[in-house]
């Protein structure tokens, strides 16, 4: 997949969340990038990496045996932005094949992650 080349396709808006900086002192966007890569991949993409704040990713089968929820996008990408206050998280992706309750496994990642960044206290 070329990084650059997602800049001239028009990506869909999927979910969205935050983590609150005072709940999780310890985490930074890198940190953050590095979870969030992870689970793309777990969760059925063939190929993710980072550039600057974004985990880029292609998808791959959503037939997988275990975890497809990123397997349903042909490419998309995870961006994530500091504020003074919070780190934005937000999923765009190209034609999705099936994005119904992606935003509640999105949600309860979120939830699933900070629980681990707060264990790393």
């Amino acid at each position: 997949m070329d990084y650059l080349a997602l800049a001239y396709i028009v990506l869909m808006a999927i979910a969205s969340t935050y983590f609150i900086k005072a709940q999780i002192p310890t985490a930074t966007i890198d940190r953050l990038l590095d979870l969030y890569k992870r689970e793309i991949l777990i969760q059925g993409a063939d190929e993710a990496f980072i550039v600057n704040n974004v985990v880029a990713f292609s998808g791959g089968s959503p037939l997988r045996k275990y975890g497809s929820k990123f397997a349903n996008f042909s490419e998309g990408r995870l961006i994530i932005e500091e504020t003074e206050t919070e780190f934005e998280i937000f999923v765009e992706a190209e034609h999705p094949k099936w994005i119904f309750l992606f935003d509640v496994y999105f949600i309860k990642l979120r939830d699933d992650l900070e629980r681990e960044l707060q264990s790393d206290l």
